[in-house]
């Protein structure tokens, strides 16, 4: 029986040892993540929101030409936390109400009256991030929403293709053409 209680204790210990783990890598990824991030055709905008009617680790992701900033290609809202299995897992939602929202970018104070009803859940579009030696990635939790990201230093890409996870946890695209998104960090950003 004690040796059962003690295999019980070191397993526990094992779970709170690695959800400790995740929790410093969340808080890694929050501080590198945020940024204004462009290519020769877009830009995405990353911002760590203040909306605590919501959660703690909220983002908001815009991506836009890179030309004009009002053509808006999509918007989500983030919620990231460290999820049952010691998972950095990242919510997705999309806004109800768009138009109300617009000027967030460059007043990010205006989310701070964000409440979870003004979202509109994306099932199936949770990332799972990973860390590796490298920098972060993530894939998609389920097939109907095949995403990929990859944050290594000041490159951020992303993927609408379905990937795998490779050897080392990171995202392996599929074969072919390189499927991502490639984009750098502005000048002056910071991580």
């Amino acid at each position: 029986m004690t040796a059962l209680v003690g295999a019980g204790a070191w397993a526990l210990s094992a779970c709170t040892s690695q959800a400790d783990l995740r929790k410093a890598e969340l808080a890694a990824l929050v501080v590198q993540l945020p940024g204004e991030y462009h290519n020769p055709r877009q830009q995405l905008t990353i911002l760590h929101l203040a909306a605590p009617m919501v959660g703690d680790e909220i983002f908001y992701v815009r991506e836009t030409m890179a030309d004009d900033s009002r053509r808006v290609i999509s918007e989500r809202v983030w919620s990231l936390d460290v999820a049952a299995g010691a998972r950095i897992l990242a919510v997705a939602y999309a806004l109800d109400d768009p138009e109300r929202w617009r000027g967030g970018a460059e007043s990010p104070e205006l989310f701070r009256s964000l409440l979870t009803r003004d979202l509109r859940s994306l099932p199936g579009c949770e990332l799972e991030w990973t860390k590796s030696q490298r920098g972060f990635s993530a894939r998609g939790t389920n097939a109907a929403c095949p995403q990929s990201w990859r944050l290594e230093g000041d490159e951020l890409s992303f993927s609408d293709k379905p990937a795998a996870a490779g050897s080392n946890g990171g995202v392996v695209p599929t074969a072919g053409p390189d499927p991502y998104y490639h984009f750098l960090r502005s000048a002056g950003a910071q991580p």
